[in-house]
């Protein structure tokens, strides 16, 4: 009796899930690289913007998350009237931690 040898990509798949590497993780990364990259890249945000991402009004965020330093390192303002603008990325991410890691 001749065994015949597995084929190439049955013996690939194999390898991958002996190594944790499933079909359902691979199209989740997908799916995920697909909406990250489908998303518009917003360098800065405005008050507005935080306030629509955050859902909390202007005041409380003047109050206990705008005068964070960590936030403060990412705020630009041009000129003493100007509109004040903080980097998007780094400053969701510091607003994420202020929230999940300091509040009870």
């Amino acid at each position: 009796m001749i065994q015949q040898q597995p084929s190439e990509s049955v013996v690939i798949k194999t390898l991958l899930e002996m190594s944790g590497i499933t079909k359902e993780k691979v199209e989740q990364q997908i799916v995920e690289l697909i909406q990250e990259s489908s998303r518009p890249k917003i360098l800065f945000w405005e008050i507005d913007d935080i306030q629509r991402a955050t859902t909390f009004k202007k005041s409380f965020l003047e109050e206990n998350i705008l005068c964070d330093p960590r936030i403060k390192r990412y705020q630009r303002q041009f000129g003493p009237r100007g509109k004040r603008v903080w980097l998007a990325e780094p400053t969701a991410k510091v607003i994420q931690e202020i929230i999940m890691n300091e509040w009870k």
